[in-house]
């Protein structure tokens, strides 16, 4: 029969192809410690520096093997035995974090001879708090330099290349095994150790990047007390790495207090649900330096297995960097760093590449983010972008719910791939968003100084009883740039260019102080609308606080009625009947304080975001509930659920809202229909209320927009008669972007229709 022969090289071969470094040989030994539910692992590091006289000493307290599982394991490449059954470890239950079965062949890539002493655990079960003492003990000796010598694989069993002897009698009652590795293939000169110690700094993640936080680091908790770092059970009693000899760490001091960060971050991605979570926070730090910082949070749906589930925390330092060894953001799975991400010279989130070019002003991670209530940021906020050595953080992934990443043969990092694309784009979304946030926290309120209040008294001594002093500054700033400009067209006319330039300079104090006014009142302006247009609802406050008082008072009433009832079965269903209203009386408060929040918060006015147009229109059609019900209108919201506006600020479209409902309801008659639909179109957003009320008359419909132009004309016994002010703080919002509103021909069904377009930008 034929069959294969498989030269002896395969072992050099592979061993170079599968582990690239001498570092991530290590961590693969590392790794069978863990799988076999070792709790503590000593890699020991003699005379590195000599390869002929070195050694390397990998000793774990696991569970050991006997002869057969060695045979099986150690010496079968390739094997299957952390393929099967459901891939746990024996005793704690760990997730195997091997499972291509060449672990092993690190050693080849360390040294030339592997001794090996493996004390096996006797039988427990699962979930057990410690390993029982040792029942038997393997010795081997692989020598790798005489395997290579031999021209096949077949012929190793008879070479001497490979030794097993078992013993009944371990040596030691300890469970565990120990590899001594030595000749050493390379000698370790002292840049290949320094750059070992600066990766064994982050073998395991750093316990800031995932121990609860100290209370007082952030004002509030972000998405977790401790992030998941490993796949574990409750049994587990955990996993210590520890270096010594020539690999000692030494008296490394790496940062363990969150407190010297300026923000913190947290992600969470659940693939069975569907669910992302973005949470951050300003330090307690940062808010000494920025009293105005403050956090922010959101949840997305992205859709069932959109990605692999990961957790993550991310803190940022605002002047400084950190240490050049625990810099960047790593990736871990199943607690063991995942090479090369976040190391020096690796920038897969781009944070380099952005700082070296941030004069684009550009966030990428939020440029695709598609959030609701996410601030629109300063024109300047990309000028704050910082590199990977202002993030300290970690991404902690789990074996199994991890699908689409796998590991390149080198063993350094994943195959590239939209999985670890998911990971990259999110975890770049939650670094931008500290960097808007930082932006915006600090951006500095303007003082007023002596010299503009000096100004603007001079201003109140020149006005009239016609004009604010205000308006009188803009005005004569504004004649003094016609008139410089005037002079300056003069000057170019006789080719006096030096008279030109003197005249431009002079025009630049009035130019700048007509910019500061704008800035000043042009943000002002927002709420001035925002809370005219709730002054145009007074009437319904009033009434929905009169109603309430009346209501409360009758429930009392009933209730006392409910007191002196002899009979049970009455006195109970009065109870029943009062509590109902009770409770509807709640819902009622409850909806009108909910609007009245919205409508008059800061967050309200604080920064524009594209807004999702139905549920703002939700939460104003809530307060007008009352009279709808009474008159027994229907109100049909047919906005679609993902239509968003342009920019604006979440209280402009609750004013433009309660503005055009408030009409539809006083002019609908009863048992009326209202409608409300929007939709993109010739690059607007185009909103349409329509009606089944009163027509109106299109050719003086225009009329309607002019202040103390009442719609009205009997005055509505809930919503008043109205102050003709309501269309016109409309109109002003609509035109605050450009966009425009009038009265249209109404659809088929109905007598009045309203639209307004604002651009899409």
């Amino acid at each position: 029969m034929t069959g294969f022969s498989v030269d002896t090289k395969l072992f050099q071969e592979l061993g170079e192809l599968l582990v690239s470094k001498e570092s991530i040989a290590l961590v693969e030994l590392i790794k069978n410690a863990y799988d076999a539910d070792a709790t503590v692992v000593t890699v020991t590091g003699v005379n590195i520096g000599d390869a002929q006289h070195g050694r390397i000493i990998v000793a774990d307290d696991g569970v050991g093997m006997n002869d057969e599982e060695f045979r099986r394991g150690f010496l079968t490449i390739a094997g299957r035995t952390k393929n099967s059954g459901d891939r746990r470890s024996p005793v704690f239950g760990r997730r195997y974090t091997g499972e291509k079965g060449v672990g092993r062949l690190a050693s080849h890539k360390l040294g030339m001879v592997v001794e090996l002493q493996s004390r096996k655990a006797g039988n427990t079960q699962r979930g057990a708090a410690a390993l029982p003492s040792a029942v038997s003990e393997v010795n081997a000796r692989i020598d790798w330099a005489a395997i290579e010598a031999l021209e096949t694989l077949d012929q190793i069993p008879t070479s001497g290349a490979v030794t097993v002897v078992e013993s009944s009698k371990p040596a030691n009652p300890g469970s565990g095994t120990t590899l001594t590795i030595a000749p050493l293939r390379t000698a370790w000169s002292g840049r290949m150790r320094t750059s070992f110690l600066q990766e064994a700094a982050t073998l395991a993640p750093l316990p800031v990047t995932w121990k609860k936080l100290p209370d007082g680091v952030v004002a509030k908790k972000l998405l977790f007390d401790a992030l998941p770092i490993r796949d574990q059970q409750s049994s587990d009693p955990g996993f210590e790495v520890i270096f010594g000899g020539d690999l000692s760490l030494g008296d490394q001091l790496l940062p363990d207090d969150a407190a010297a960060a300026n923000w913190i971050a947290e992600i969470s991605f659940d693939r069975d649900s569907g669910k992302l979570a973005i949470a951050l926070a300003p330090t307690a730090r940062e808010l000494r330096d920025a009293p105005n910082a403050e956090g922010f949070g959101f949840e997305k749906l992205l859709g069932q297995n959109a990605g692999p589930s990961f957790s993550a925390r991310i803190l940022q330092l605002s002047n400084g960097s950190w240490m050049e060894e625990i810099s960047g953001v790593r990736l871990f799975m199943e607690g063991f760093r995942v090479s090369p991400y976040g190391e020096p010279r690796n920038d897969w989130l781009g944070l380099d590449k952005d700082y070296l070019s941030r004069g684009k002003r550009t966030l990428t991670g939020l440029a695709r983010l598609d959030a609701d209530r996410v601030p629109e940021g300063l024109d300047n906020e990309g000028l704050t972008t910082q590199g990977n050595q202002a993030y300290l953080g970690a991404v902690f992934l789990h074996r199994s719910s991890s699908p689409g990443l796998e590991m390149v043969v080198s063993r350094e990092g994943f195959l590239p791939g939209a999985a670890l694309d998911f990971i990259a784009d999110w975890t770049r979304v939650a670094i931008d968003l500290i960097v808007r946030f930082k932006s915006l926290g600090r951006s500095k309120p303007k003082k007023v100084h002596a010299q503009e209040q000096l100004a603007q008294r001079n201003a109140a001594n020149r006005s009239d009883v016609n004009e604010t002093p205000t308006a009188l500054r803009v005005r004569e700033n504004a004649m003094e740039v016609e008139r410089k400009f005037a002079n300056i067209a003069q000057a170019v006319e006789r080719n006096d260019f030096q008279a030109a330039a003197r005249e431009a300079k002079e025009l630049q104090p009035s130019l700048s102080e007509i910019r500061e006014m704008a800035d000043q009142f042009g943000s002002e302006a927002v709420q001035w609308r925002v809370l005219a247009s709730l002054g145009t609802e007074l009437a319904a406050f009033v009434h929905e606080i009169n109603s309430v008082g009346l209501q409360i008072s009758v429930l009392a009433r009933d209730l006392e009625d409910a007191l002196t009832m002899d009979d049970l079965a009455r006195t109970r269903a009065s109870i029943r009947k009062a509590r109902q209203r009770a409770l509807d009386l709640a819902d009622r408060i409850r909806r009108n304080a909910t609007y009245l929040v919205d409508a008059t918060s800061f967050e309200g006015r604080r920064r524009r975001a594209r807004i999702l147009l139905s549920e703002r229109f939700e939460a104003v059609r809530q307060f007008f509930d009352s009279r709808s019900e009474q008159k027994g209108i229907t109100v049909v919201n047919d906005i679609p659920a993902d239509f968003r506006t342009p920019p604006m600020f979440p209280s402009e479209v609750s004013g433009i809202f309660t503005n055009l409902l408030s009409n539809a309801v006083k002019f609908t008659h009863v048992g009326g229909r209202i409608e409300v639909t929007a939709r993109e179109r010739g690059g607007f957003c185009e909103v349409q209320m329509s009606n089944t009320g009163v027509a109106v008359d299109l050719s003086r419909a225009r009329r309607f927009f002019e202040a103390f132009q009442s719609t009205t004309e009997r005055p509505d016994a809930i919503l008043g008669q109205g102050m003709g002010m309501g269309l016109t703080i409309t109109r002003a919002f609509v035109q605050e972007y450009g966009g425009e509103i009038d009265f249209v021909a109404p659809p088929p069904g109905f007598a009045t229709s309203i639209c307004l377009r604002i651009p899409v930008r």
